[in-house]
């Protein structure tokens, strides 16, 4: 059995320092021993052999995969092969994306082969981590294995070996000196200075901030005297008329019924707690005579958990106390519904000392109807059950009016963003209640609730409570209104958290984007950099550091979304720490196209993976970049039929920027195409200093580098002796993101030209020209379609083509001059048919002289048209019974189709809106459950294929206009099988 020895080993690694290497051994661990005592071992039924007979490792090895679907537990299989064959079999613990266990185990095994397998997993979280543990023990061999798979720079092998190195300086010479001449040239790659050449700025040019960081010299800023304060208290207040009934309340009574909501809650509550009181003796036989045979507040106190013997001195008036209380043997989920037969202040002693009520006490809508009944005697017990997370407590603050509240608001305000405009509003509701029980904290001891209270005091002042907070503060004395007015006076780029925050060691400062100042283009020196980020450590994603605004107004666009991104990636593939979450927060500030872009890309798998919270904030910062390419990304997600949320919340946010500016949401997705930088041509220079380079985009969008002769180039060439340096770099790296954002918007375009063509949208000629003929990206993937003009029967009267140089041509290549009153569409084959047969035929070939290839099928397009049979139905009986895989069934949703769950949560069918308030829809057989990952390979059966909608207006297919009923048609011949 390979088994190593703990002490040896570590003596060992010990002694060899930054040189350690694996030596072989398996350290195994308790949770291995475990794991390996549940192993049994079982004879095959066909060969009679068990896994634990001795052979040699090749063997072993060949006998366990052929018998592995047998063993159970496999990691108990497993660790008996590695209890025989010692670290020889760590080779069975190597598949991809192994779980945390394999992960555990392989840590154990101190052996080389494992540390190049966690190499070629690096992109893995958990591998990641474990390669950074297993730095710890071999630093050099570690960090050249990493070096020998020869990242590239952006990979997360690359990134590790930063963070190793910026984390541990000291490696950095002993490693140059150890690699072999390709890890050392690697390593050099990685390490380049993309900056060279770069101009830094001069200190007297920096941003005021930088010049003079208050967190560098805390000697010199204000300080406000500490005091030692005892709390004032007035009179609480409960305001219960300002409390609006709940959303259920309002869904299912009338404004009669629903007026006395809050006494009908007091009363089905009592109601509740006399009825467990009903039969007590029978539902308790194991209480004491003396309970059994009391009176209801005694039988109450018991069951809340109060010890027999003290119950009947707690009755008759004792004060009750945590001594006075055991385990209650009420169940968990009925025991407060017995503080109903207690008087008010018992009541609140048993909230305030008995055990703690976790099920349901803590729910605001538990606890309503009790204040309610209570009233302010059980507010000294309420904080004991205050959940900051829960929005539902703060609606019910809002009618609260207790200074002692003051400060678990100010928590709420100063440190969760979820709550923060309720406790907002409970602060401007309750000035001088607010003030006056958070001014002791304000000047009291540093810690958690003395930043809450002075981050709330300060919001009262400026949000024109200043009176308040002047007059309560008077009341505690000279001393503190002097002390207050001294905190408000305080520049708020001044006052800084007791304990600033912490760069992560591991985040590589060298290898950031060189930050640029806007104008000048020189860059901030490297150490600026960690003043750069503490100032934006500093701030919350909805409060950002006071400072911080005017630091980025100071800094150029592109250099700051570069150095956001790069945070971005470092938060991302350090498993989105939420310590660091800043790096993610600030991305809607920082951001840029290409920010949008990778948010896109990542809100979409946060999603599916049911990580709602991070979708919704990158959704947020979407808006927040408020570009074209961002608008763009909402659009997107308002027309995908996946997730109902994010429909939803991208329609609201679309809707809003519309209505600021006046437009409907298709015409916004018309004004918001972005343009990538290109200019009316299509085309965008790339200056290198001495010479540059153009770049057009060909039919296909796909960005094609010419030189000054016009010759096109394979790639862009590596900048020359003679280039400038800094603009090089920003030429190499503007092309390298017009080719992502390409390839994004291009799909995205041709989706939304082919999905106006089906919905047969028009335009007017001043927004045809303007933002399709003349429009750099657009008019791209317009050339090689067909256009029409119709009149105002809305037929088409007419066709034309934009050319390669802008105009506009009709079949026979003869300009075309439109109408002022003209509409403009894409015309679906069936219109065109419908004007000339000939017409798909003619202009087919027409672009096929000019090379010309259609984005998406037009002219090709395959046509249905209802025959006289189905006009007359409210179905299409060809479909019913044929078979349509899982994978065909969500490509349906790219087209506007929409999963329905049914009873059961079931996705059991599929429908698609149609004129009129109606929908197709396609009733599967069986479907799959809502929560499940279905396999795409998998059948259904069509049960039906119907129209569905208000009985009196469904209408038959006959009903519908020719262009539905063929697209229609169309997207289920797409996915649904032929018939056996």
């Amino acid at each position: 059995m390979a088994v190593g020895r703990k002490s040896k080993a570590q003596a060992g690694e010990a002694k060899d320092g930054l040189s350690a290497q694996p030596d072989g051994s398996v350290r195994w661990t308790k949770g291995m021993r475990e794991a390996l005592a549940r192993f049994n071992d079982r004879a095959c039924g066909h060969c009679g052999g068990l896994l634990s007979t001795e052979r040699s490792l090749s063997d072993s090895l060949d006998f366990y995969r052929r018998h592995r679907a047998g063993f159970y537990p496999p990691r108990a299989a497993r660790l008996r092969m590695l209890e025989m064959h010692g670290a020889a079999a760590a080779e069975l613990f190597f598949e991809p994306s192994p779980h945390k266990e394999a992960v555990t185990d392989l840590l154990a095994i101190h052996d080389e082969a494992v540390v190049r397998f966690f190499v070629s997993q690096v992109k893995q979280i958990d591998c990641k981590n474990a390669l950074t543990r297993q730095a710890a023990r071999w630093p050099l061999f570690v960090l050249r294995e990493l070096l020998s798979a020869n990242p590239a720079r952006h990979q997360a092998g690359a990134a590790l070996v930063l963070e190793l190195l910026a984390a541990n300086p000291e490696w950095q010479k002993p490693l140059e000196a150890s690699c072999d001449d390709a890890q050392r040239k690697t390593l050099a790659r990685l390490q380049e200075d993309d900056s060279e050449g770069v101009t830094e700025a001069a200190p007297e040019t920096w941003p005021a901030l930088l010049r003079r960081p208050p967190w560098n010299n805390r000697q010199a800023l204000p300080v406000v005297p500490m005091l030692d304060l005892a709390p004032q208290h007035e009179p609480a207040v409960l305001h219960w008329a300002d409390l609006r009934p709940p959303q259920f309340v309002q869904a299912t009574q009338d404004a009669a019924e629903s007026a006395d909501w809050l006494a009908q809650e007091v009363r089905i509550a009592r109601e509740r707690s006399d009825a467990l009181m009903t039969g007590f003796a029978q539902r308790q036989p194991a209480a004491p005579d003396e309970v059994r045979d009391g009176d209801a507040l005694r039988k109450a106190l018991w069951m809340l958990g109060v010890h027999a013997g003290c119950v009947e001195a707690v009755a008759s008036g004792r004060k009750i106390g945590p001594d006075d209380f055991g385990t209650p043997p009420a169940e968990a989920w009925t025991v407060s519904e017995y503080l109903w037969q207690l008087p008010a202040a018992l009541a609140a002693g048993v909230l305030m000392h008995g055990p703690t009520m976790p099920l349901y006490v803590g729910d605001a809508a538990r606890i309503r109807p009790m204040l309610r009944h209570f009233g302010t005697a059980l507010l000294p017990a309420l904080p004991r059950y205050l959940k900051q997370g829960s929005r539902a407590m703060f609606e019910l603050a809002s009618v609260i009016e207790w200074d002692p509240l003051a400060g678990w608001i100010a928590k709420g305000f100063h440190t969760n963003r979820w709550v923060r405009a309720d406790a907002a509003g409970w602060l401007a509701r309750y000035p001088d209640t607010a003030a006056r029980g958070l001014v002791p904290a304000a000047l009291g001891e540093p810690g958690a609730a003395h930043e809450a209270a002075r981050a709330a005091l300060r919001w009262l002042h400026e949000e024109g409570h200043a009176e308040a907070v002047r007059r309560q503060a008077a009341a505690y004395g000279p001393q503190a209104a002097a002390a207050v007015a001294q905190l408000l006076a305080i520049a708020p780029e001044e006052l800084l958290p007791d304990t600033l925050p912490a760069l992560p060691r591991t985040l590589p400062l060298a290898a950031l984007p060189r930050l640029v100042l806007d104008g000048t283009g020189h860059a901030l020196p490297q150490a600026c950099v960690p003043d750069v980020l503490m100032a934006m450590m500093l701030g919350r994603a909805d409060a950002p550091y006071p400072g911080l605004p005017a630091l980025l107004d100071t800094l150029a666009p592109d250099s700051l979304a570069r150095f956001g991104r790069a945070l971005l990636a470092w938060w991302i593939g350090n498993g989105r720490p939420s310590k660091e979450r800043w790096m993610f927060a600030l991305q809607g500030r920082l951001g840029d196209d290409e920010t949008a872009r990778q948010l896109y890309g990542l809100l979409r798998q946060w999603r599916a993976a049911l990580d709602r919270v991070r979708a919704y904030d990158a959704m947020a910062m979407l808006g927040e970049i408020g570009s074209d390419a961002a608008l763009m990304h909402l659009a997107e997600l308002a027309r995908q039929t996946r997730y109902d949320d994010l429909r939803s919340r991208a329609d609201r946010m679309l809707g809003e920027v519309a209505e600021q500016r006046g437009l409907s949401l298709d015409q916004l997705a018309d004004r918001t195409v972005p343009d990538l930088g290109l200019d009316a041509r299509a085309r965008l220079v790339l200056d290198f200093g001495p010479r540059s380079f153009e770049v057009r985009m060909d039919d296909h969008f796909q960005p094609v580098v010419h030189d000054a002769r016009g010759k096109p180039l394979k790639a862009l060439p590596k900048p020359g002796a003679n280039d400038e340096p800094g603009k090089a770099a920003t030429a190499t790296a503007q092309l390298r993101d017009l080719r992502k954002l390409a390839k994004t918007v291009a799909a995205t375009q041709v989706k939304r030209l082919e999905a106006a063509m089906c919905a047969q949208r028009r335009w007017s000629v001043d927004e045809f020209m303007p933002f399709f003929a003349n429009h750099p990206v657009l008019r791209v993937f317009s050339r090689p379609l067909v256009w029409g003009v119709f009149g105002a029967s809305k037929r088409l009267e007419g066709t034309f083509r934009l050319t390669a140089e802008g105009e506009l041509a009709d079949l026979h290549d003869d300009p075309v001059k439109l109408p002022g009153t003209a509409r403009i569409g894409l015309p679906h084959p069936l219109e065109l048919v419908a004007l000339d047969p000939s017409l798909p035929a003619a202009w087919a070939a027409v672009l096929a002289d000019y090379e010309v290839m259609q984005p998406f099928e037009q002219l090709s397009r395959q046509t249905f048209v209802p025959d006289d049979a189905l006009r007359t139905r409210r179905d299409l009986p060809h479909w019913a019974g044929r078979q349509v895989s899982n994978a065909g069934l969500m490509g349906l949703e790219t087209r506007g189709w929409v999963r329905e769950v049914g009873e059961g949560g079931m996705v059991d069918s599929f429908n698609k809106a149609v004129p009129g308030g109606r929908r197709i829809r396609v009733q599967l057989d069986e479907g799959w459950f809502v929560q499940d990952s279905p396999d795409g390979k998998a059948l259904q059966t069509v049960t039906s294929v119907a129209l569905d909608g208000p009985e009196k207006s469904v209408g038959t297919m006959g009903d519908l206009p020719p262009v539905v009923f063929s697209e229609v048609e169309r997207d289920l011949q797409r996915v649904i099988r032929d018939a056996a």
